[in-house]
């Protein structure tokens, strides 16, 4: 049985690896910031109760970090895999439109969260079998496909969360640790919109089995759903 750690879990993509992790067997310690407001995600676990835990994280927040890894280390003695998914996405920026504070707090979010969610969760991954920290980025976050303006924090964001995630990959390899950006493709989310080609059960189907298939010469990759590596 897989133990399972999965960030921004209370909708979209999120709740959907919970729900097809759990149908699988697998033990998942389900976060969000607002577990009381999160009903899809409450209903989940009222299936699967034996299986399911769900717990405050707030990943912009060192003290809620620690204290979520805390309470995951009393039911747990190990970790197989972090799902980072956890992230934001500001609509309509332009030039004239920038808020540096805004722009900060997506960058912390979106980069620097899941660094140091997987910062406290490196006791518990070393424990792990075959552990993998799996940071789902996005395609937005390729340098070499930008083809266009505009959404300046989340494609830098993600441009960042992939630097960060390819610098980690190197110093945890000792620990047999693998750690991979994941891009879900474009999916029907409330941030992928209803037009995207991809549907939730579709795009984490693919992303399950590229995290099984995962080897240690893997870590570092930059992948997508259906296993493809995407450039830089």
């Amino acid at each position: 049985m897989e133990r399972i750690l999965i960030t921004g879990a209370n909708r979209g993509l999120g709740l959907e690896f919970v729900r097809q992790y759990s149908d699988a067997g697998s033990r998942i310690f389900a976060t969000c910031r607002n577990p009381e407001t999160a009903t899809a995600l409450q209903a989940l676990q009222a299936s699967h109760p034996d299986r399911l835990s769900v717990l405050p994280l707030d990943v912009t927040d060192e003290a809620s970090i620690r204290a979520c890894l805390a309470a995951i280390g009393e039911q747990t003695d190990a970790l197989d895999v972090l799902i980072n998914n956890a992230g934001i996405f500001i609509r309509g920026e332009r030039p004239d439109t920038l808020d540096a504070g805004a722009m900060l707090n997506v960058f912390h979010v979106n980069a620097i969260g899941p660094l140091m969610v997987a910062r406290q969760a490196l006791d518990l991954l070393r424990k792990g079998n075959r552990p993998r920290i799996i940071n789902i980025t996005s395609r937005l976050g390729s340098i070499t496909l930008k083809q266009s303006g505009g959404n300046y924090s989340y494609c830098a964001s993600k441009a960042a969360l992939n630097m960060l995630t390819r610098t980690l990959s190197f110093d945890v390899r000792a620990d047999g640790i693998i750690a991979v950006m994941l891009h879900p493709g474009w999916v029907q989310t409330d941030m992928g919109g209803q037009e995207a080609p991809l549907k939730p059960e579709e795009s984490i189907r693919g992303m399950r089995a590229v995290i099984e298939s995962l080897r240690p010469e893997d870590s570092g990759r930059f992948l997508q759903w259906d296993g493809e590596e995407l450039p830089w």
